[in-house]
């Protein structure tokens, strides 16, 4: 069933490969297209894994221009890649967490459409959309039901779902009144009150079956299975006043809201960044959502995203990947060991050019070592007067510039002009602006003498 699936993505993938495609655009069709083919496979049934293996190594060969005859170094872990871009992934789709995210679909649709031939069919056989929450199974379930009910008992995302579904009380036959969690907390009634709960006759009770409406309105008519101890009467009040604060509304139905998506109906996009973000490490990654923000070509940011992780093929970094290199000093200075933190801010011959651009701002202090931290520093350590949007563009340009400047000498046998790098630098940020800005008419003579104007307000 999985072959057609794998034949397609690598017939696609056969087409793209005669094209010159930037890391960039890569990271695109990646995006919008191979994770787009199998989406109505992964509605349907949950991936092996080693269908899911073979997947990822289609899009890894892909990403990091691996061939079948010729192997690139993969640069960066899949598990980072597959980060959302602000926590310092590219944002490509994990597809284990892709897969539960359009399963879970199913539990949405089941209680939505109760009244549905399908839904009542499956009711029948397998319990409805209760059962994907228990943990013991029957032997009539299928192996699609038990994929099912995998998803919901998830020890990651199972938990996360869940609290992602709050009920809207109407009248009350939907939920039972001591196990859901309708009273607008994180926990159910049975939680919160345990000693109440075992005490009570009405177990597994919906709400429609624990009162009746009367002339007065809504009357709770509670069963216990003895008299309340003196110890208990302030737990009961409490009890009390939280089932008396909901309303009890006969002519509406009882209606999950999905809150995390602002339309409160379901959505798989909505339940795929709650179950990533359910095993996320919390780590603050600032450079990264800076770096995404800016509008320029996509090919550009991901060359800075590599740049920010240091991972890119520079001599230094290559030697650590056990490629032989005959000579790993900078190929500007030719002193130094070529790492990213020399080759870009701190060779003898790239250095003025930082402190040229930052007199054009009025910036001093010392270049930190690793390009994350030196980027941050260049938009946060300056005056307030500076065009930010514009100064972390031209961060973005003159490092750009320097590292085409460094492949041309190493693969075109071009000389160092860092006059050269500046200019070039100083020219693209001017073509970002032209479309970024609609404001912007500045000629490029003008722009390029004027620079200190071109980035104070």
């Amino acid at each position: 069933m999985w072959d057609p699936l794998l034949i397609k993505c690598e017939r696609k993938l056969a087409r793209w490969k005669q094209r010159h495609i930037s890391f960039g655009g890569r990271v695109t069709l990646i995006k919008f297209v191979l994770s787009s083919i199998p989406i109505f496979f992964f509605s349907f049934f949950r991936v092996p894994k080693k269908v899911m293996d073979k997947l990822v190594r289609v899009q890894r060969r892909f990403l990091w221009g691996r061939a079948v005859d010729h192997n690139k170094i993969a640069w960066v872990k899949w598990d980072t890649v597959c980060l959302p871009k602000e926590e310092g992934g590219l944002g490509i789709k994990d597809i284990n967490t892709f897969n539960l995210a359009l399963l879970a679909k199913w539990k949405w649709s089941l209680f939505q459409q109760q009244g549905d031939l399908w839904a009542r069919v499956l009711e029948s056989k397998y319990g409805g959309w209760r059962s994907l929450d228990e943990v013991t199974s029957t032997t009539n379930e299928s192996i699609w039901w038990r994929d099912l009910k995998r998803v919901f008992q998830h020890p990651d995302y199972g938990e996360a779902l869940s609290r992602s579904i709050v009920w809207r009380v109407g009248c009350g036959d939907n939920i039972k009144f001591w196990e859901d969690q309708w009273i607008g907390e994180d926990r159910s009634l049975a939680v919160k009150y345990p000693r109440l709960y075992l005490i009570s006759s009405q177990q597994n009770h919906t709400i429609q079956q624990m009162g009746a409406c009367k002339d007065t309105g809504w009357e709770w008519e509670l069963s216990w299975r003895r008299l309340l101890f003196d110890n208990e009467i302030d737990m009961a009040v409490a009890f009390l006043n939280d089932v008396e604060s909901k309303q009890i509304q006969l002519h509406r139905k009882d209606e999950w809201v999905w809150t995390a998506d602002p339309s409160g109906h379901y959505s798989a996009r909505s339940a795929y960044i709650i179950m990533r973000e359910s095993i996320a490490e919390g780590a603050e990654f600032s450079a990264f959502e800076e770096l995404w923000k800016l509008k320029v070509p996509n090919k550009v940011l991901a060359f800075a995203w590599r740049l920010l992780r240091d991972r890119l093929p520079t001599r230094a970094n290559l030697h650590r990947r056990q490629v032989e290199i005959n000579d790993r000093k900078c190929l500007f200075c030719g002193n130094v060991e070529e790492s990213a933190s020399h080759l870009f801010f701190h060779c003898s011959k790239i250095s003025p050019l930082w402190w040229e651009s930052m007199s054009w701002v009025n910036s001093v202090g010392p270049l930190p070592q690793s390009p994350k931290h030196h980027f941050l520093q260049h938009i946060f350590g300056v005056v307030e007067a500076v065009k930010v949007n514009r100064w972390k563009c031209w961060w973005i340009a003159l490092t750009w510039s320097i590292w085409q400047h460094r492949n041309k000498i190493l693969f075109s046998n071009v000389t160092l002009n860092a006059n050269k790098i500046m200019d070039d630098a100083v020219f693209l940020l001017w073509t970002w602006l032209r479309n970024l800005e609609k404001d912007f008419g500045t000629g490029y003579n003008h722009w390029s003498s004027n620079l200190r104007l071109g980035f104070m307000c």
